[in-house]
């Protein structure tokens, strides 16, 4: 292979790598997410754009197993760097208490990238036989296992849990030689480590357990209305909130009312896809996560580096929301051509998709770069609404494109709002329903209408609100208004007293304010 065409591979797998890591750009609404979604749709719409011309041109590509081991060695040194850097701000500021995040938005997204980087680093140094990269990658695993434990993220102890277990089987097959006893010491090995494990995770933060457990019985209510088609595209966020309200009516002394916050995902992308899509939607995702052991269970040895980080991604799928984050798709992704890579020769002698791939990656490159100019433009539009007029005329530059974005119209409507413009408020909070049903919807659509005078549908948006989150205190207070405006004294107390009397779960001058204002 050309040594020119394989520099420009490492350097494309490189920019792949560490996009998955960029730090946030305060150029979007959302500075942490964004920047690395369009960095890694942007620089693999380039890869493959130069693969599909190169192989256009009769050129050969790089090999497939030489770019898997470019790619697990730099991954392996972005994710070690990112690890430094939270160790410099572990120097720097001490230990945060809710766990690590380095760059990243979440200690979730940094223990789901270091669950995948650890395999990747073992199978580096049991590959190498040289003293000096067995040492590193070494100690690149021990010092993504110490990172790890420091984001506090149970999902990812069971990761490590689940590895050590496999570990732990493949010594004892190496130093066992009869097969029984080496079975039962694979029992023993895997439920002694599993069962501390789950016991240590289900006494740690038992509060967010309970929460967890709550979400997805109402979730599963939602699954049970449509098991087979589901209830369409964003159709948790459309249902959810309102089946919370539902519970928290029929039962109002809940022990889950003080957990209950806005939800967007049931922390279960299983059940996610299942309400949106039907069951054909799970299905399809567990099966695109077990293929590479399939694969590699019917003789196919180079699936065997995929077959840990995707357990890790699996693991996830069950207690987090693991393609929110491009690592994910890029590992699942990787994993599914390998496997399915005979189909893609047949494929590739089609002379129609000689043409379709460049064609396919170019429309990518481009709708990335748009959306993030569009995106660019609402943060712009947002910064400036609180003090420019004009700004409410770029939002509406943006609606047409923005239209089935429940965050932009949420936010539109808010700067609206703020503006005083209350009629554009009102048609706007009540479109974004029509994608997504939560509690800040429910109490800007209540401040509107108590600033329209429109007091009985105010009130129904505030009493929603409560319903959602009976442990906020805003709907309570919105509602207080209403009534001493409308003259309801009676009702007016009774609220008074229901702030008076409501505890408080996380203590702000903002909340002491509330039941000042209304004592």
């Amino acid at each position: 292979m050309n040594l020119k065409v394989k520099i420009y591979s490492d350097i494309l797998l490189a920019c792949i790598c560490f996009s998955c890591y960029t730090p946030p750009v305060y150029l979007f609404t959302d500075a942490r997410l964004l920047p690395k979604w369009y960095l890694f749709v942007s620089v693999l719409a380039v890869t493959g754009l130069l693969a599909a011309v190169t192989w256009l041109r009769g050129k050969p590509l790089p090999d497939g197993i030489g770019a898997l081991a470019s790619f697990g060695k730099v991954f392996t040194i972005a994710t070690a760097l990112e690890c430094l850097w939270v160790v410099v701000c572990i120097v720097k500021d001490g230990l945060r208490p809710v766990g690590e995040v380095g760059t990243l938005g979440n200690p979730a997204e940094l223990a789901l990238h270091l669950c995948i980087a650890i395999p990747i680093a073992v199978m580096l140094a049991m590959g190498n036989r040289e003293r000096k990269w067995l040492a590193l990658y070494g100690a690149a695993a021990i010092l993504f296992v110490a990172v790890l434990l420091l984001t506090q993220s149970r999902t990812g102890l069971i990761c490590l849990a689940l590895d050590g277990i496999i570990g732990l089987c493949l010594l004892a097959h190496r130093l066992v030689r009869r097969k029984g006893l080496r079975c039962v010491l694979y029992g023993v090995l895997a439920l002694a480590l599993l069962a501390g494990t789950l016991l240590y995770v289900a006494s740690h933060k038992t509060a967010s357990t309970s929460g967890r457990a709550f979400i997805l019985q109402r979730s599963w209510e939602l699954v049970a209305e449509h098991p087979l088609i589901g209830h369409g595209h964003r159709g948790f966020e459309r249902e959810y909130m309102l089946r919370q309200a539902d519970f928290f009516r029929e039962h109002p002394g809940s022990e889950y009312a003080m957990l209950a916050d806005e939800i967007h995902h049931p922390l279960n992308e299983f059940v996610h896809v299942w309400v949106n899509y039907g069951i054909a939607a799970p299905l399809l995702l567990f099966l695109l996560l077990v293929l590479p052991l399939w694969r590699w269970r019917r003789g196919d040895r180079r699936m065997r580096p995929f077959l840990l980080p995707v357990l890790a991604i699996l693991v996830f799928s069950c207690f987090s929301y693991p393609f929110y984050y491009p690592i994910a798709w890029l590992t699942v992704g990787a994993a599914a051509l390998c496997a399915l890579r005979s189909v893609l020769r047949r494929w590739q002698k089609h002379a129609a998709s000689s043409y379709l791939l460049p064609l396919f990656f170019f429309l990518v490159l481009g709708a990335a770069v748009v959306d993030a100019v569009q995106e660019h433009r609402w943060y712009r539009a947002y910064r400036h609404s609180f003090r420019d007029v004009a700004a409410l005329e770029e939002y509406e530059e943006l609606h047409s494109y923005f239209k089935r974005n429940p965050a932009f119209l949420y936010s539109y409507a808010m700067a609206s709002f703020k503006r005083g413009d209350l009629d554009r408020a009102a048609r706007l909070i009540e479109e974004c329903g029509q994608h997504w049903n939560g509690y800040n919807r429910e109490l800007l659509a209540g401040d509107i209408c108590s600033y329209r005078e429109e007091y009985p549908d105010a009130i129904v948006h505030y009493e929603a609100a409560c319903a959602m989150c009976p442990v906020r205190f805003a709907p309570l207070e919105g509602l207080y208004k209403v009534y001493d405006l409308t003259g309801d004294e009676e009702r007016r107390n009774a609220i008074a007293r229901q702030i008076a009397d409501k505890d408080i779960k996380v203590y702000s001058s903002a909340i002491w304010q509330i039941k000042e204002n209304c004592k």
